[in-house]
């Protein structure tokens, strides 16, 4: 059960990711960057690297509630 919501989760993440303004797009990619480059050039070691994949995982589960805001 576990795989079939995490195929469902994965295809709707995607499909809300096709729906992303241009603007909203890159303005999340600058945000991801900034968490990656942060990980990779600080000095948290493996810990922040961790943090930082949850950020960035936590960023693209809330890209559905964007497009539901920018549409209303």
């Amino acid at each position: 059960m576990k795989e079939t919501t995490d195929s469902n989760e994965f295809e709707n993440t995607i499909d809300a990711v096709n729906h992303l303004t241009e603007a909203d797009a890159k303005t999340l990619l600058r945000l991801i960057y900034g968490f990656i480059n942060t990980a990779m050039t600080g000095n948290g070691g493996d810990a922040v690297k961790l943090k930082v994949v949850d950020k960035v995982s936590d960023i693209y589960k809330h890209i559905p509630e964007l497009n539901k805001l920018r549409n209303k």
